[in-house]
């Protein structure tokens, strides 16, 4: 527990710089380091790194995704896109004779599943010019709150089995913990930046409906990203992606419940009046 909460410690002090420096360059580089650690951990369990080509490509695409979500250089996202996918296509041509299709298709299914969802990061900061950062910090936490009630909760309280051939230790109370904890937070949260958005002189009144909702679905989705994960490390026989993190793994065990979260939240922001003017 003490090895846990001081690499928390560390990834929260990270994460308070990045969020600062949010309007920055910063953003965008540090998601697409994250995205391309992530991916780099997905290929190394996997052993699809000795695809020299395929895995140059991928891990190109993922550092430089986030970079390619807003303005001028947006314009420019779609072909990234064609470059990444014809290089592993071409790849998967070249060792026709020694990589399977599931290799190519695991290969493609990592690199057009983690850089995009991890790329949400910059297009939701982006979103609105007062409230994108608010919006970043909810995605965020909508994940990594829920794992955390999940597992206070569960610890202490916790008997009946969610999902006990996937993950052992996740249970029914964890789960709904984890939705108590994010429904919690997104209020308490909303609350605080209503008021100081209204102090500021700032018109606006949060939706409590929408947020209250999509607390509890990103309780949900985070669940969900976090049940994939760990269905595929029983499949490779793996406890952890990686140790980069000690007492969390690697940094796919620490974001895979932000691979659905993210994207969802962006959505749901572009499609909806979240914080109402």
């Amino acid at each position: 527990m003490g090895t846990r909460l001081i690499t928390a410690g560390i990834g929260i002090a990270f994460a308070l710089i990045v969020l600062i420096l949010h309007n920055t360059f910063l953003l965008p580089l540090a998601v697409g380091v994250i995205a391309v650690c992530m991916l780099f951990e997905f290929m190394h369990v996997n052993n699809l790194l000795r695809y020299h080509l395929s895995a140059v490509c991928a891990l190109a695409y993922a550092l430089l995704l986030p970079m390619l979500q807003t303005g001028i250089e947006a314009r420019f996202r779609s072909m990234l896109t064609v470059i990444a996918v014809t290089g592993v296509l071409y790849d998967y041509v070249r060792h026709k004779k020694r990589m399977e299709e599931k290799t190519f298709f695991a290969i493609a299914a990592g690199m057009l599943i983690i850089p995009p969802a991890m790329a949400t990061a910059v297009t939701l900061n982006n979103t609105h010019e007062q409230h994108g950062l608010a919006y970043l910090v909810l995605a965020l936490c909508g994940a990594w709150i829920a794992d955390s009630g999940a597992y206070f909760i569960g610890t202490l309280f916790g008997r009946a089995k969610l999902c006990p051939e996937i993950s052992p230790k996740k249970t029914v109370a964890g789960f709904i913990g984890a939705l108590v904890s994010n429904v919690l937070f997104f209020v308490i949260f909303c609350g605080i930046y209503l008021s100081v958005m209204t102090k500021k002189g700032v018109a606006m009144h949060v939706n409590w409906f929408a947020a209250i909702l999509i607390a509890m679905v990103c309780a949900v989705l985070g669940t969900l990203g976090d049940l994939a994960a760990s269905t595929l490390k029983r499949q490779l026989g793996i406890k952890d992606y990686g140790n980069a993190m000690p007492g969390h793994g690697g940094i796919l065990d620490r974001f895979d419940s932000v691979l659905l979260v993210l994207p969802f939240f962006t959505a749901f922001v572009q499609a909806t009046s979240f914080f109402e003017l």
